[in-house]
C-alpha cells in the first residue's frame, strides 16, 4: 500500500512538472515573443520611448573606499519604419544624453548630479540599424559625427541585437566586440545573454608571457531582456559589465569597473511606415526624408584620439634627470623615473632621442639612458642608440654593455632589432671578446623571449633556428676554448630542447669546464624536455662511469636526477651512493644536502627517502648521514600570501674548503608557476693551495674567481675578479675591493602590460600596468694574508615600483582609478673565513626589514570644465628583517670564528 502511495505521489509529481513546464515554456513564447522570434516584438509601425541610465564607477579591485564614476541618462527613442517577412528590420534611434556626476548634494541612492560638459554641445542627430533575424547587420551614423556620441549610439543599438530562444554558444559583434554569445531563459519573460572572450584585435595589446610577471583580467558581461506580458514590446534592457584587472603576484593590488546600462520602457506609439520591397530601398527613402548624410560603420566601438600628456623623451628627461644618477640605483626613485621615460622614448623620434645622447649634461647619467631605450625597442630608439655608440672606442664598452643587457631582459623583444643585431655579428669582425659574449647572449635571450609567445609568427620561429644554428656553427669551428665558453653561455639563454643531442656530445667528448657549462644549460630547461638520454648522461656524469667529470657538473646532474621523478630503485641508488668511499667527499654532503632540502617542501619524496634509510641498515647510521663537509642546499620562505610565495633557495658547493660553486636564488611562486626573479652565483677555482691544505680538485687549475648573476631568467656575462695568482695577490696587497663597490647596475621593467577593453555601452577601458626594478649589486672583500683570515659582503638593493591604472577617457568626461605598490628590500650575504690552522666558513645571509606601500588614487574630471575629484588611500606594512639559518655545521663555524 505504500508503494502504491508513493507511486501515485510520483505519477501526480510528473504531471504537475510537465504541465508547469508546458506553461512555462507556453508563456516564453506566446506571451514574450509570439512564435519565439525576437522579429514578433518589432512589429512595423512601432515606436517606444525608454529611459536610459549608463552608469559607470571605477574603483579599487576590492571595491574598498569610495568610487569615482559618472552616469550618462536622457531618453532613447526606437522606431520600427520597415519590416519583411523574412525578419528584417530598419529602425530608427534617437538619443538625448546628459552627463551626471558623483555629489555629496545628490540626493541617495544614486548620488549623482548633472553637470555641464562638452556632450551638451555635441551635435545629436537620428540613426538607423539594419536589424535582421536578432543581429545588426548595419548601422547609418550621420557623416563626421564625434566618436564620443558616435560610441554611445553604437552602444545603445548593440542593445537591440537578441534572441528570445535558448541557444548554445556562438559568435556576435557588437559594441564589445567579437564575443562568443549564448542565450539561456530564466524566468517566463526573462532572457538573459552572456558574453564571453569579446576580443579586439585591431587594439595594441602588450603583455608579458611569464605567468608572474603579468597581469590578470577577468571580464564579466551579462544581457538581461524582460519582455512585457503583452508581447508586444521589450518593458527593460538592463547591461551589466565588470572587469577586474589585478596583479598575478600580487592579486590585491588591482582596479575594478563596472558599468551598469539600463533601458526602462516609459511609453509606446506609433510611425508611419515606408513602403518598399528591399531593405536598401527603404534606407534611401527613410536617408532622403532626413536630408543629412550618412556613413555605414561598424557596430564595434572605435577608440578616441587620446589626450597626449606623454612628453618627448628630452622633455621628459627635464624632470626625471636627478632621479636617474647612478649613487641613488637600488633605491625607488630611479623605478619611478624610468618607467616614465620608456613611455616616452617609445614615442619618440631618432632625432629627439639623438639629442639626450650627446647632450654634455646628460653624460653621468648615460648607462640608465640607454637601460631605457633597451626597453623601449622601437626603430627609433634602436637606431639612435647604434648611432651613438662606438665598437671601435674602449670608453664605449660599458655603454654597449648597458644597452645590450636591457635588450635582452625585456619581454617584448623586436624581431628587427634581434635581426639587425645578428648581422653586426656576422659582419663585424673586430668585436672585443667581452662584448661578443654580451651580444651573443642578447641575441639568445631575445629570441627565446620571442619565442614565448604563442601568436609568434613564421618569421620569429625563423629567428630561434638561425640563432641556434649561428651559436653551433661557431662552437664546431672554433679552436679558442674561451670562444667555445662564450657560446656555450649564450645557449643557456637560449633554452631551445632541440639543443640537447648536442649539449650531451659536448658533456661526452668536451674539456671538464665544458661539459659543467652544457649541464647548467641543461638545467635551465623544462624538465619535461628531460628525456631518457638526458637521464642516462646524468647517471654517467655523477657516477662517473665514463670519464672524470668536474665536481660540479656532477653536482648539476645530480640535480637533475632528483627532479626527474625518480622510481624508488634509482632513488635508492642515489642514496647508496652515500656508501661509497668517495674522495670528493663534498659531492656526498652536496647530493645529501639535496635530498633534505627537497624533502622539506615534498611530504611524499621524503617518506619514500625515510623508508630506503629504514630499510638498509649500512645507510641508517649518523655516520653515513652526517659525511663531513660544507656543502650546502636549503630553501626558505621570504614571502607568504594567497597571491604567490617567495623563496630564497641557497645552493653552495665546497671545495678544498672554500666554495666553487654558491648560488642564491630569488623564486616566486604561484600554484605549478614560478618565476626566477633574481639568481646571484660565486664560482672560483685553484685556490686550494691559497688557503686549504687539502688537495685541490683539480691540480691544474689557475686561481679565478667571480659572480655570475641571472636576472629574469637571462644571465649576464660573468665578472670575473682576477685570473691568475699574481692578479689575486696583487688585489690582496693594494685593498682594491675593501670599500662597497657596485658590481652590477640596472634598470629594468617587470611588469609591461597594456589593453583596451571595450565596454557595451560605448566607452573603451585602457588597462595599463607597468613595474619597474631598480637594481644595485655591491660588494667588498678585504684578505689578510698576515692573519690568515678574510672577510666580504655582497649586498643586492633594489626599489621596486608597480603602477597600474584604468582609465575612461571621453570628449566629455575622464575617469581613472590607480595603484602603486612600492618596496625596497635588501639581501645582506656575508662571509668570514679563517685559514689560520684549519678551514673555517662562516656564512650569513640576512635581509633588512623593509617597507611595502599600497596606495591608490581615484581621479575624475571633465574637460572643459573646473570639475576635478581626487579620492586618495595610504597604506604600509612592515615587513620584518630576518637571518636565515643555514644548518648546524655553519653555526659551530661561526661559533668558532666568533670564539663565542
Amino acid at each position: 500500500m505504500f508503494i502504491m502511495l508513493n507511486s501515485a505521489c510520483a505519477a501526480h509529481y510528473l504531471v504537475f512538472t510537465w504541465i508547469f513546464g508546458v506553461c512555462y515554456g507556453f508563456v516564453l513564447l506566446s506571451s514574450a515573443a509570439g512564435a519565439g522570434n525576437a522579429a514578433d516584438i518589432l512589429e512595423p509601425g512601432g515606436s517606444w520611448t525608454y529611459d536610459m541610465h549608463t552608469v559607470v564607477l571605477l574603483n579599487e579591485k576590492n571595491e574598498s573606499g569610495k568610487d569615482v564614476g559618472f552616469l550618462v541618462a536622457g531618453e532613447v527613442l526606437v522606431q520600427v519604419l520597415w519590416g519583411s517577412s523574412d525578419q528584417q528590420r530598419l529602425l530608427r534611434f534617437e538619443m538625448s544624453p546628459q552627463l551626471y556626476i558623483k555629489s555629496r548634494k545628490a540626493p541617495s541612492p544614486d548620488g549623482f548630479i548633472p553637470h555641464s560638459s562638452n556632450l551638451d554641445s555635441i551635435e545629436n542627430k537620428q540613426f538607423f540599424v539594419h536589424w535582421n533575424q536578432g543581429k545588426i547587420n548595419k548601422i547609418l551614423l550621420p557623416k563626421n559625427e564625434k566618436l564620443s556620441i558616435a560610441n554611445l549610439k553604437k552602444g545603445i543599438a548593440s542593445l537591440m541585437q537578441f534572441q528570445l530562444l535558448d541557444s548554445e554558444e556562438g559568435n556576435e559583434t557588437d559594441s564589445s566586440g567579437v564575443c562568443k554569445v549564448s542565450y539561456t531563459s530564466t524566468g517566463p519573460t526573462i532572457m538573459k545573454k552572456y558574453k564571453t572572450d569579446c576580443t579586439s584585435t585591431d587594439l595594441p595589446y602588450v603583455y608579458n608571457p611569464d605567468v608572474l610577471l603579468g597581469i590578470n583580467v577577468e571580464s564579466d558581461r551579462t544581457v538581461t531582456y524582460e519582455i512585457d506580458t503583452s508581447g508586444d514590446k521589450i518593458k527593460r534592457i538592463n547591461s551589466d559589465e565588470a572587469h577586474v584587472m589585478s596583479l598575478n603576484a600580487k592579486e590585491n593590488a588591482g582596479n575594478k569597473i563596472e558599468v551598469h546600462q539600463t533601458l526602462l520602457f516609459k511609453e509606446q506609439s506609433a510611425v508611419n511606415v515606408i513602403e518598399g520591397n528591399t531593405f536598401d530601398e527603404v534606407l534611401e527613402r527613410a536617408i532622403n526624408q532626413e536630408r543629412i548624410a550618412f556613413t555605414q560603420e561598424s557596430l564595434v566601438i572605435e577608440k578616441e584620439n587620446e589626450l597626449n600628456e606623454v612628453k618627448k623623451f628630452s622633455n621628459a628627461l627635464k624632470d626625471c634627470r636627478e632621479n636617474l644618477k647612478g649613487d641613488l640605483l637600488g633605491k625607488l626613485g630611479p623605478a619611478k623615473s624610468f618607467m616614465k621615460m620608456v613611455t616616452s622614448a617609445r614615442i619618440s623620434d631618432k632625432e629627439d632621442i639623438a639629442k639626450v645622447l650627446t647632450s654634455g649634461k646628460n653624460k653621468p647619467i648615460l648607462h640608465q639612458l640607454y637601460d631605457i631605450l633597451g626597453f623601449a625597442q622601437t626603430k627609433d630608439s634602436h637606431e639612435a642608440a647604434m648611432k651613438s655608440l662606438r665598437i671601435e672606442r674602449p670608453d664605449h664598452e660599458e655603454f654597449i654593455e648597458r644597452y645590450y643587457w636591457a635588450l635582452s631582459l625585456s619581454a617584448h623583444p623586436n624581431p628587427e632589432i634581434i635581426n639587425d643585431l645578428i648581422n653586426r655579428y656576422l659582419k663585424q669582425s673586430d668585436i672585443p671578446r667581452k662584448l661578443k659574449e654580451t651580444l651573443l647572449q642578447t641575441i639568445s635571450s631575445m629570441a627565446y623571449r620571442l619565442s614565448k609567445f604563442p601568436e609568434i609568427t613564421q618569421s620569429s620561429k625563423k629567428i630561434m633556428v638561425k640563432v641556434e644554428e649561428i651559436l653551433i656553427h661557431g662552437f664546431e669551428h672554433s679552436k679558442d676554448a674561451d670562444d667555445r665558453l662564450i657560446i656555450l653561455r649564450a645557449l643557456k639563454n637560449l633554452k631551445s630542447d632541440t639543443l640537447i643531442p648536442f649539449l650531451l656530445k659536448t658533456i661526452k667528448t668536451g674539456t671538464l669546464k665544458e661539459g659543467s657549462l652544457a649541464w647548467k644549460t641543461i638545467k635551465t630547461l623544462n624538465p619535461s624536455s628531460w628525456n631518457g638520454d638526458v637521464q642516462k648522461a646524468a647517471w654517467r656524469t655523477f657516477f662517473q662511469l665514463d670519464k672524470v667529470h668536474d665536481s660540479s657538473a656532477r653536482t648539476i646532474a645530480c640535480d637533475v636526477l632528483l627532479e626527474s621523478h625518480l622510481s624508488d630503485d634509482a632513488l635508492k641508488q642515489l642514496l647508496l651512493f652515500l656508501l661509497h668511499d668517495e674522495q670528493r667527499y663534498e659531492v656526498k654532503q652536496y647530493l645529501w644536502q639535496r635530498i633534505k632540502m627537497i624533502g622539506e617542501t615534498d611530504e611524499n619524496f621524503n617518506r619514500r627517502v625515510a623508508d630506503i634509510i629504514k630499510s638498509n641498515a649500512q645507510l641508517n647510521n649518523y655516520h653515513i648521514l652526517a659525511p663531513k663537509g660544507l656543502s650546502t642546499a636549503l630553501v626558505r620562505r621570504f614571502l607568504e600570501s594567497p597571491s604567490a610565495n617567495g623563496s630564497l633557495v641557497a645552493i653552495q658547493e665546497m671545495d678544498s674548503g672554500i666554495v666553487k660553486r654558491g648560488t642564491v636564488d630569488i623564486v616566486l611562486e604561484k600554484n605549478e608557476s614560478h618565476q626566477d626573479i633574481c639568481s646571484l652565483g660565486i664560482f672560483s677555482g685553484g685556490l686550494g693551495s691559497f688557503i686549504s691544505s687539502e688537495p685541490p680538485s683539480d691540480p691544474d687549475e689557475s686561481a679565478t674567481a667571480g659572480i655570475e648573476l641571472t636576472l629574469l631568467g637571462t644571465q649576464i656575462r660573468p665578472f670575473v675578479f682576477f685570473s691568475d695568482q699574481g692578479e689575486l695577490l696583487g688585489h690582496v696587497w693594494s685593498g682594491t675591493a675593501s670599500e662597497m663597490t657596485p658590481a652590477f647596475q640596472a634598470l629594468a621593467l617587470l611588469q609591461d602590460h597594456r589593453e583596451y577593453v571595450r565596454l557595451g555601452s560605448g566607452f573603451i577601458a585602457e588597462l595599463d600596468v607597468k613595474g619597474a626594478v631598480s637594481f644595485d649589486l655591491s660588494g667588498k672583500i678585504s684578505i689578510s694574508l698576515w692573519n690568515k683570515n678574510a672577510a666580504s659582503v655582497v649586498r643586492k638593493s633594489a626599489g621596486i615600483v608597480v603602477e597600474g591604472f584604468s582609465v575612461i577617457d571621453t570628449d566629455f568626461v575622464r575617469s581613472q582609478a590607480e595603484f602603486i605598490v612600492s618596496i625596497e628590500p635588501k639581501l645582506n650575504l656575508e662571509t668570514d673565513i679563517d685559514f689560520y690552522s684549519e678551514a673555517k666558513l662562516c656564512m650569513k645571509l640576512s635581509q633588512p626589514e623593509f617597507i611595502v606601500r599600497h596606495n591608490t588614487f581615484k581621479i575624475e574630471r571633465i574637460p572643459g570644465s573646473k570639475h576635478r575629484l581626487r579620492k586618495v588611500t595610504y597604506r604600509k606594512s612592515i615587513v620584518p628583517g630576518r637571518t636565515y639559518a643555514l644548518n648546524k655545521k655553519n653555526n659551530e663555524m661561526c661559533n668558532s670564528i666568533s670564539g663565542s
